[in-house]
C-alpha cells in the first residue's frame, strides 16, 4: 500500500513539475461588441515593441480588421506588454474632421493594453457619440488604464470639438472665440493634471510608462521630472520597451544636450559599411534625424545639400533615418541626391531617436570638431543654417 502511495505521489509531483514548467502562453485576444458604429473595418496600431507582436491578419502589410455588426476581434501573440489602438476611421463619426482633413485626437480611437495571455471582452453602445467612449477592463493593467482613459478621453474629445468649431464656424464673435479658447486652455490644464496623477501615483504600470514616453515625445513634460519616477518602477518592467525608451530619452536629454559630449554613434550604414562618429573628429558634423515619410525633412534636403557643399572643408553630414526598410531609405537617398552617410536609427539594441531624445522630425544636431554638441534644432527653417554658419565661420 505504501509502495502504491509512493508511486502515486511521484507521478503527481512529476505532473505538477511538467505543468509548472510549461511555457506561459503568448496568445492574446480582444473581442468587443460596439453598437451604434458605422465603420465596417478598423485599423490597428501597436505602440511598444512592435516586433514582439504577431497579429492574426489577412494581410500583415495592411493592418486592418473587419468590423461586422459592431463586433471587433483582434488576436495574435506578443512577447511583452504593448498598447493597442483600434481606429474606426472610415466615417466621420469619431474623427474631428475639417473639410478633408482632421485634428488628431486620442478620443477618436479605442485603446487597451495587450500582454501575453490577455483576454479582453466588452461591449458598449456608441450610438450618438462623437468619440469612442469605451474603456476595456479585464486585468490589472487594463483596469488602471481604464480608470485614466475614462476621465481623460472625454476631455480630449471636447478639446477636439472646440478646435473644429473654431476652424469652421465663421460666425463666431470675438467674445465667443475667447470663451472657447479659455475653455480649451482650462481643459488642457485638467488633461495635464490627469496625466501627471497617473505617472506619479502608478509609475510601475504599462499605462504610466506608455504615457511617460508619449509626454516626452510631445514635450509635455521635462525629462528631469521623470528621473525620480523611474527610480520607483518595479524591476519586472525593466525589459519592457516603454521603460527602456523613457530611460534612454531621460538619459539622452542630459547626455545629448548642448554643451555635452556627443553620445557614441557606431554601427553599420545603409550600404553595409561600418561607421564610427569619432572618426570624423576635426570637422563640424551635422547629424540629421529624418524619415522617408517626413515631407518637411525631404523638402529641406536641397538647402542642406547646398550648405554642405559650400562648407565642405569644415563640415560633413550624417543622416539617421527613422525607418526600418533599408531599400526605401536608399531609394529616397538617390531620389533626393543625399550623397552622405546614412544609418537606420535602430542599431542593434540602440535606439538613436531615444538616445538623443529626438521629439520631432527633422531634428538637426551640430557637433564641433572636438565632439561636443554646440547646437540643435527641430523643424525645417533657414534660421538653422544661419546659426550654424555663424558658429562654424567665426572660430
Amino acid at each position: 500500500m505504501k509502495k502504491h502511495l509512493l508511486i502515486i505521489t511521484l507521478i503527481s509531483l512529476i505532473a505538477l513539475t511538467l505543468f509548472s514548467c510549461k511555457e506561459p502562453t503568448r496568445d492574446f485576444r480582444v473581442e468587443f461588441d460596439l453598437k451604434g458604429i458605422v465603420s465596417d473595418q478598423a485599423s490597428i496600431t501597436v505602440f511598444g515593441l512592435r516586433d514582439s507582436v504577431q497579429l492574426n491578419l489577412y494581410d500583415p502589410a495592411k493592418p486592418f480588421i473587419p468590423v461586422i455588426d459592431g463586433k471587433i476581434i483582434v488576436s495574435g501573440t506578443t512577447l511583452q506588454d504593448v498598447v493597442l489602438r483600434i481606429s474606426l476611421s472610415q466615417d466621420r463619426q469619431f474623427y474631428k474632421y475639417v473639410d478633408r482633413g482632421y485634428f488628431p485626437n486620442k478620443a477618436s480611437s479605442l485603446w487597451c493594453i495587450l500582454g501575453p495571455g490577455t483576454n479582453l471582452k466588452g461591449s458598449a453602445d456608441l450610438g450618438g457619440k462623437n468619440f469612442v467612449d469605451f474603456y476595456p477592463t479585464g486585468d490589472k493593467e487594463n483596469r488602471l488604464f481604464s480608470e485614466f482613459t475614462s476621465k481623460y478621453m472625454p476631455i480630449q474629445s471636447r478639446i477636439g470639438d472646440i478646435a473644429v468649431q473654431m476652424a469652421i464656424d465663421t460666425s463666431l464673435t470675438e467674445t465667443e472665440r475667447n470663451k472657447l479658447i479659455n475653455e480649451s486652455d482650462s481643459l488642457e490644464i485638467q488633461s495635464d493634471r490627469l496625466r501627471r496623477e497617473l505617472i506619479e501615483n502608478n509609475p510601475s504600470s504599462i499605462a504610466a510608462l506608455w504615457l511617460m514616453e508619449d509626454m516626452l515625445v510631445r514635450s509635455q513634460i521635462e525629462p528631469a521630472d521623470l528621473e525620480p519616477l523611474l527610480a520607483k518602477v518595479d524591476p519586472k518592467y525593466y525589459e519592457n520597451y516603454f521603460y527602456i525608451s523613457v530611460s534612454d530619452r531621460v538619459e539622452g536629454a542630459r547626455l545629448a544636450a548642448v554643451g555635452a559630449p556627443c553620445p557614441i554613434i557606431e554601427g553599420i550604414d545603409v550600404h553595409g559599411n561600418p561607421f564610427n562618429l569619432q572618426e570624423l573628429r576635426g570637422k563640424y558634423v551635422i547629424i540629421d534625424f529624418w524619415g522617408t515619410w517626413c515631407s518637411a525633412c525631404l523638402s529641406g534636403m536641397p538647402a542642406m545639400r547646398e550648405f554642405q557643399k559650400a562648407n565642405a572643408d569644415k563640415l560633413t553630414l550624417i543622416g539617421i533615418a527613422n525607418d526600418k526598410e533599408i531599400e526605401k531609405v536608399i531609394s529616397c537617398m538617390e531620389k533626393h541626391q543625399m550623397e552622405w552617410t546614412n544609418l537606420l536609427q535602430m542599431q542593434g539594441n540602440t535606439d538613436y531617436v531615444a538616445k538623443f531624445n529626438v521629439q520631432g522630425f527633422p531634428t538637426k544636431i551640430l557637433i564641433d570638431p572636438n565632439g561636443a554638441i554646440v547646437y540643435r534644432d527641430s523643424g525645417e527653417s533657414e534660421e538653422f543654417y544661419l546659426e550654424v554658419d555663424k558658429i562654424i565661420n567665426t572660430k
